[in-house]
């Protein structure tokens, strides 16, 4: 009984388990983590550095640059993370993407005027392009059919987990200490990389077959290492374009122009859901709703939790039940929200408001953040590591990464123009219909799940 026991895939002996993979994806989620952690902490830093009496007082303008200046330092990260995936391998650029990422909290920590601040984001945002570039690429190229998705979706998870962080760390701490703080998850993720090997594959990209045997036997240590190594010449070598121009020729081919076209739409729905208006404004719209059974900051806290929780189950779901039916139930569970929550603002429209109605603007606002985490947010970077042949991945990724940038920046700022003119029940119905259009198009999604990336290209 105990043998059987011990056979099953839960309970895996040390010796199966693919500790280079985990490792690496714990450096990924801890880079995303304290990603998150400087995105939660913005909302209760801007709303104390803008109320009266402040240590560091800051005009609403001032603030509103703060808030933003992430945005175009992401497209020029995407950039930088593209070239240096491209010559200097994924990890490597998780790497540089520390240097930033370690000069925001420095700038937070030394910050005594707006200025520094300013720093704080746009260090934050390079630090952000980078990383959103490298670590599906990285992720990708040394995760086994197996545990890919599993590997991906948990690095994922440890953006809403950052985020959660810096939002309790950020109301209750100074942020000098919160800056200190956040120091020692950044320094840890970037020990955790200096200790691990760049991928087989960019080795193999750049004619260094022994280091690629040698990291092949780490990150796949079951496997025939000649026979792998054969295998990834022979990928590489298919899909291998020499100069500039081919590499541009190759974005347009069929398979290529297919792969880049589902993951702008990915990046598209995603943040056309509502996502980034619903972690802005949250607490503003649970107010508007009229919500008084439960403070409306508590319910935020309670929200970025389950966001977590949301995210361990994309984990759980992505190598078990597949792809598409991640993305399917994450809008369908979407789409019922955001609906539910436009009824909910017409009956307040209409004059309906009783104390038993409070429940379905909390329930909803939670239950939207929680279907998203289990597939709308993650499955982006999951087929970010999958679809694209590697000699376009660095540009396709970049050109993605700036899409997402400009897309989120679009979402955002649309929102409240959008309720001036419309109101909130429309707003709400408009993002139910997103979710609905998403759900068809998950429909038609390729399956991934169990194939390598070879047989990913062939399909």
């Amino acid at each position: 009984m105990f043998r059987r026991l011990w056979k099953t895939k839960w309970l895996l002996r040390p010796t199966e388990i693919l500790w280079y993979q985990w490792i690496g994806g714990i450096g990924s989620m801890l880079m995303l983590g304290v990603i998150g952690m400087l995105i939660g902490m913005f909302s209760p830093l801007l709303a104390q550095m803008t109320s009266p009496n402040p240590s560091l007082f800051l005009t609403l303008d001032e603030a509103s640059w703060v808030a933003s200046l992430s945005s175009p330092a992401r497209l020029v990260g995407a950039i930088f993370g593209s070239i240096g995936v491209h010559y200097l391998g994924g990890k490597r650029a998780m790497l540089i993407a520390g240097c930033p990422l370690l000069l925001a909290w420095v700038c937070l920590i030394l910050a005594d005027s707006a200025k520094w601040l300013y720093g704080t984001s746009f260090a934050h945002g390079l630090g952000i392009g980078i990383a959103f570039v490298s670590f599906p690429v990285y992720l990708g190229e040394v995760s086994s059919s197996a545990t890919r998705g599993a590997l991906v979706s948990f690095a994922v998870s440890g953006f809403p987990l950052g985020s959660l962080i810096g939002n309790v760390l950020g109301t209750y701490l100074p942020k000098t200490t919160f800056g200190y703080i956040a120091l020692a998850p950044t320094i840890v993720y970037i020990a955790i990389f200096l200790c691990v090997p760049e991928s087989p594959h960019y080795f193999v990209r750049m004619g260094k077959l022994d280091q690629a045997e040698r990291a092949i036997s780490r990150y796949h240590p079951k496997v025939v290492v000649e026979e792998e190594l054969q295998s990834l010449q022979k990928f590489t070598s298919e899909s291998n374009s020499i100069t500039t121009g081919d590499r541009l020729r190759e974005l347009i081919t069929p398979r290529n122009r297919k792969a880049g076209v589902i993951i702008l739409l990915l990046y598209f729905f995603m943040h056309f859901s509502g996502l980034n208006s619903i972690i802005y404004y949250m607490e503003i719209i649970l107010k508007t709703s009229k919500v008084t059974a439960i403070s409306p900051a508590t319910v935020v806290v309670v929200a970025n939790v389950l966001d977590s929780v949301g995210g361990w189950v994309a984990m759980s779901l992505a190598d078990r039940y597949g792809r598409k039916p991640m993305w399917i139930i994450s809008a369908c569970g979407a789409c019922v929200s955001m609906l539910l929550t436009g009824v909910n603002f017409t009956l307040l429209a209409n004059g309906y408001n009783s104390h038993e109605q409070q429940w379905v603007p909390i329930i909803c606002m939670i239950s939207f953040r929680v279907f998203l985490f289990v597939g709308v947010f993650s499955l982006p970077s999951i087929f970010m590591s999958e679809l694209i042949a590697p000699n376009v991945k660095g540009v396709v990724v970049c050109l993605a990464n700036i899409f997402a940038g400009l897309v989120a920046f679009a979402s955002t700022k649309s929102y409240q123009p959008l309720l001036d003119a419309f109101g909130e029940a429309c707003v709400f119905y408009l993002y139910a219909v997103i979710m609905l259009l998403a759900l068809i198009f998950g429909m038609t999604l390729p399956e991934t799940k169990g194939k390598t990336l070879q047989e990913i290209q062939n399909m």
